[in-house]
């Protein structure tokens, strides 16, 4: 249970929520969906004087389509992610990674803002947005600014949200034409944090070809493997993968699912495994 006792706000436009972040700083946290916050706050890892809820503000839960990229609310659900037919069509990649999020509850109440906010290194967005090129907006009272993925995500739960930041739009850029994608993970229980998990993009003729991989270290990292792929799919790509992907898991860590040399040697297969799928999905 919840020991601390704690001031609720429920702000009904940005500006209002944006201010209460600035009133009240480090002793304030951000509701979105809950399922990051929530545990934390039961287990007593995190006890703010302050909860902002972010539920009854209006237009931060969408999918829009603006020019060559998809511009998409904070607060749009994993959901309406996974099932939006813009998504499907254009960043595929996304779509997939949702529909492995938690079970059908925690992807009816969760947020794409909250999760990447939380920036937990086996969470399933942050390996996707490193492979997509995403962007995040980032804004505070009196400012407003634009993050890439690469340098949003800094260390373990640490991102590049500064003071009363608040992060209210993720910018995706669209898949080029024939480009394919996949997102594969390893996970003991369905619905759990992947032990490992990869996601690749490989564009037509192999004219790149990328991997996020998650569950290896801190963050999530990002490895360019289009160099390795000058003679298409052969065993010396192959090769080429699985020894990028070991070097991007050196700062790979231990726990109750397995040792950092399990975790090094499962980023080398689902490595290899999310190319060989992106592969099969090029037209």
């Amino acid at each position: 249970m919840i020991s601390k006792e704690y001031r609720f706000e429920a702000p009904r436009d940005l500006g209002q929520a944006l201010s209460l972040l600035e009133k009240y700083g480090d002793d304030a946290k951000v509701l979105a969906g809950g399922m990051s916050l929530v545990p934390t706050m039961t287990l007593g890892l995190v006890q703010p004087d302050v909860v902002i809820s972010l539920n009854h503000i209006p237009n931060l839960d969408y999918v829009r389509e603006e020019g060559n990229v998809l511009k998409i609310g904070a607060l749009t659900r994993h959901d309406t992610i996974r099932k939006n037919e813009l998504v499907k069509r254009h960043c595929p990649l996304l779509a997939e990674a949702a529909a492995c999020i938690g079970d059908v509850q925690i992807r009816h109440r969760g947020s794409i803002g909250g999760s990447i906010a939380h920036a937990d290194p086996a969470a399933d967005y942050p390996p996707v947005m490193l492979t997509l090129g995403a962007q995040f907006r980032l804004q505070r009272t009196k400012s407003d600014r634009t993050v890439p993925a690469s340098a949003f995500f800094r260390d373990l739960m640490q991102t590049a949200l500064e003071g009363a930041e608040l992060a209210t739009e993720i910018q995706v850029p669209k898949l080029p034409s024939g480009a394919g994608s996949a997102y594969l993970r390893l996970h003991r229980v369905e619905g759990n944090f992947a032990i490992v998990a990869a996601a690749a993009v490989v564009e037509k003729g192999f004219k790149s070809v990328r991997v996020g991989l998650a569950g290896v270290g801190p963050k999530a990292v990002l490895v360019d493997v289009t160099s390795r792929f000058k003679g298409g799919l052969d065993d010396a790509a192959v090769k080429g993968v699985r020894e990028d992907a070991a070097k991007a898991s050196v700062d790979a860590y231990g726990d109750l699912n397995g040792d950092a040399d399990y975790r090094r040697a499962m980023a080398q297969v689902y490595a290899e495994r999310a190319v060989r799928a992106a592969v099969s999905r090029v037209r």
